[in-house]
């Protein structure tokens, strides 16, 4: 399919559903709840972007997301107290869908993204997103919907795809696209991560469990080291990144080493790779706690936009 990288090409998705269901649901204190905003507001006063330029997703389909969850599963979430329940939060209005809604228009996010870098290539930044821990039939790990398979298996069936590959750098292993793709040779499922929540064994995954307190120069040999191989062993149609912003040094929840300019640099790594083999790709946020997560995505995006890649 190889489609031409284009960094005139890059778009962003985001909608203010983003951190109105956050906030509403009170779930993290350590999550910035404004983080997505505070990223969109600084590129628009930076005039990197224009708001013309944002793409603004609509909410998921039933019919979408029962591509990837259970119908059971999915009646269980219409309900806000079930849904209170499985995201482990506290009290919730009874009679309000805010946190429901807010993973459909995120999943919807992430399903425009790929479904834009298919028509025109380049490159997609979903602002949210990468809700990798949701699983066929239950949520975990504050993922409700799994945003990244729903959005794989709309795009293979509407775009007739054979092989897609999810690049996965949160600090969290990727368990739910793990155990949904387990038979599934067409998706490739590349995880390096500090906590593992899963063993499967598949031909095409690779599973990396990092030590902790990892430093930024030992994470990049190991990621330059198994990633690159994947591309000419695999040769895929698209690219799904999952850029938690977690494995910073700052983050409040998690514990390796890298500092800001070092997850940049692994931003921009993975980026020329997808480039340099002119594919289309899909950015999701994933993971990142604390006040200063939304400046780790912020730098990716913005230095991205600015063309200065390198």
């Amino acid at each position: 399919m190889g489609r031409f990288f284009n960094f005139q090409k890059v778009k962003l998705v985001f909608s203010y559903d983003y951190y109105i269901g956050i906030s509403a649901s009170n779930a993290y204190q350590s999550f910035d709840i404004m983080k997505y905003k505070k990223i969109r507001d600084r590129l628009i006063k930076e005039k990197l972007i224009r708001r013309k330029h944002i793409l603004i997703p609509d909410m998921v389909s039933y019919e979408d997301m029962v591509l990837v969850h259970d119908e059971e599963y999915l009646k269980k979430i219409k309900d806000p107290l079930k849904v209170a329940q499985l995201l482990r939060i506290g009290e919730v209005d009874p009679w309000d869908s805010y946190i429901l809604e807010f993973f459909r228009t995120v999943t919807g996010g992430t399903i425009l993204a790929a479904e834009h870098v298919l028509k025109n290539g380049g490159i997609v930044f979903n602002l949210g997103g990468g809700f990798h821990h949701a699983q066929h039939d239950r949520a975990a790990g504050f993922c409700l919907i799994n945003d990244v398979a729903v959005a794989i298996e709309k795009v293979r069936l509407k775009y007739d795809l054979s092989k897609i590959l999810i690049i996965d750098l949160d600090y969290h292993q990727g368990d739910g696209n793990l155990e949904f793709y387990r038979d599934n040779s067409d998706v490739f499922t590349f995880s390096m991560h500090a906590t593992k929540w899963l063993e499967a064994y598949k031909d095409t995954n690779i599973d990396i469990l990092l030590p902790h307190h990892v430093s930024g120069g030992e994470y990049m040999d190991i990621l330059r080291s198994n990633l690159e191989p994947v591309f000419d062993s695999f040769d895929p149609e698209l690219v799904i990144y999952i850029a938690g912003s977690d494995p910073y040094e700052h983050d409040t929840l998690c514990d390796l080493n890298l500092s800001r300019e070092e997850m940049l640099q692994r931003n921009l790594y993975v980026t020329n790779i997808v480039k340099n083999r002119k594919l289309p790709l899909v950015v999701v946020a994933g993971g990142g706690y604390g006040a200063e997560s939304w400046k780790i995505y912020y730098d990716f995006i913005a230095t991205t936009l600015r063309g200065k890649n390198k």
